[in-house]
């Protein structure tokens, strides 16, 4: 019987993402991450369904749930073709301090949305230490945008371990880049004195 209340209240909580209201589907995904690895396999099958919102709920579920088996189901939707979703897998995988997932948040830095790019540079910040190498190897992309928000999110590390590849941005042939490595530098506590040639 205990069973079956169990996976009643389960259902009833999943088809609360599914609905319009917003303070029920959050009421839902607060409660579904109190059911932990009970809630894992719906909620990751609820990744592949059509609807967009609801699978950016369930995306939020799972970062309330907050363990390492969350981790596989949203790194899949770091892929997901939804910006917002794959905003919300970033937040969620940086929530549960996913180190393991660093190089594939470090990919989402070239996302085509900004906003994605953005979402997963501070998730890479949340991770500390544990981004630094990730966020290194991109600091070599061709594009000056990606390299920025790496540099960015390396000062917020706080780790004393980003200091020498911020101190090798320091001469990236974008300025807003060096000069943003110099920033970062001197939030981490490295001073820095220039000469001149």
């Amino acid at each position: 019987m205990g069973l079956d209340a169990g996976d009643s209240e389960l259902q009833g909580l999943l088809a609360g993402l599914a609905t319009d209201d917003d303070d029920r589907r959050e009421a839902a995904a607060v409660a579904l991450g109190d059911l932990g690895r009970d809630a894992l396999e719906p909620l990751a099958a609820l990744l592949f369904v059509q609807d967009a919102g609801l699978r950016w709920w369930a995306a939020r579920a799972l970062a309330e749930i907050g363990c390492e088996d969350a981790m596989a189901p949203l790194n899949l939707a770091l892929a997901d073709e939804d910006a917002d979703v794959r905003a919300c897998a970033c937040l969620a995988l940086g929530k549960i301090g996913a180190v393991s997932a660093a190089p594939a948040l470090a990919a989402r830095l070239a996302d085509e949305s900004g906003f994605v790019a953005a979402i997963a540079a501070d998730a890479l910040s949340m991770l500390g230490e544990g981004a630094v190498a990730a966020l290194a190897q991109v600091l070599q992309n061709e594009r000056p945008a990606v390299r920025l928000l790496a540099v960015r999110a390396l000062g917020r590390t706080g780790s004393q371990r980003a200091v020498e590849p911020l101190c090798g941005a320091l001469e990236d042939t974008s300025y807003l880049v060096s000069q943003s490595a110099m920033d970062a530098l001197e939030k981490l506590g490295v001073g820095i004195v220039y000469f001149s040639p």
